[in-house]
């Protein structure tokens, strides 16, 4: 029998989960590791939504291990995931330090950047699209306009 290990989401819904799965992610793993997963790990950056898709992905990489058939899941699994909340599961593949997660969704957004769905959009276009905050001033982007004029040419 598998130990199980409870996690609880920013909205607080819980997800009891097999260690092994919970150990696909470095953080937790490390909590494990020095003793600090006796009760509920709480994550307070990501929610039941979009941890239920980190688990999802945990759970196959654990069962599967045939590297050919995990690269034609997660090509499929990307599809099924709206790519206004991509950037939040990339947010939680990097929160939780789950590398292979992290390296998929941002193969996927350098797809779609590349793609044409998003070909000659805006910076605020593509922010739109992904669902991301623009948190810079516009003192700082007047700065980084500076900085790289190259780019803006």
């Amino acid at each position: 029998m598998s130990t199980k290990i409870m996690l609880k989401s920013s909205d607080g819904k819980s997800f009891e989960i097999d260690e092994d799965v919970a150990r696909k992610s470095i953080a937790i793993n490390h909590m494990v590791e020095d003793g600090c997963a006796t009760d509920v790990i709480p994550l307070r950056n990501v929610t039941s939504k979009i941890l239920k898709i980190v688990i999802d992905y945990c759970e196959k990489h654990v069962k599967s291990k045939e590297e050919e058939d995990l690269k034609e899941w997660d090509a499929d699994f990307m599809k099924t995931i709206e790519t206004t909340i991509l950037f939040d599961v990339m947010m939680a593949a990097n929160y939780l330090n789950i590398q292979s997660l992290l390296d998929l969704t941002c193969k996927t957004v350098s797809d779609l950047l590349q793609a044409d769905l998003l070909s000659g959009k805006t910076p605020d276009e593509i922010r739109a699209h992904f669902n991301i905050e623009n948190d810079l001033t516009a003192e700082e982007v007047a700065k980084i306009r500076e900085e790289n004029q190259w780019a803006f040419q």
